[in-house]
């Protein structure tokens, strides 16, 4: 039984969109490409688009504050900082 235009549409799309989960880069790529040509779309269509690009900044906000705790729980074991940064910061507080 040969699929119909609507069904290779959607195998395609669902394709496609799990490309785009897989590589981040593909979805930040094509938005900035929606955003390059926003004068074009409507109003709705630039409040969507305002809408995913904040939501993309927010997850790349969260990868880079856990990425940076990483850092300064690697930091810490290796050289023991801990102690020495929480009077670094008491002083600074205080000064």
């Amino acid at each position: 039984m040969a699929l119909t235009n609507a069904q290779k549409q959607a195998r395609w799309r669902e394709r496609r969109n799990a490309l785009a989960r897989a590589n981040p880069e593909v979805v930040e790529r094509a938005l900035l490409e929606d955003a390059a040509r926003c004068e074009q779309l409507s109003t709705e269509q630039r409040v969507a688009l305002a809408d995913r690009l904040a939501d993309l900044a927010n997850r790349h906000l969260w990868c880079a504050h856990k990425l940076a705790r990483v850092g300064i729980e690697i930091r810490e074991r290796g050289t023991g900082e801990k102690a020495r940064l929480a009077l670094a910061e008491k002083d600074g507080a205080s000064g």
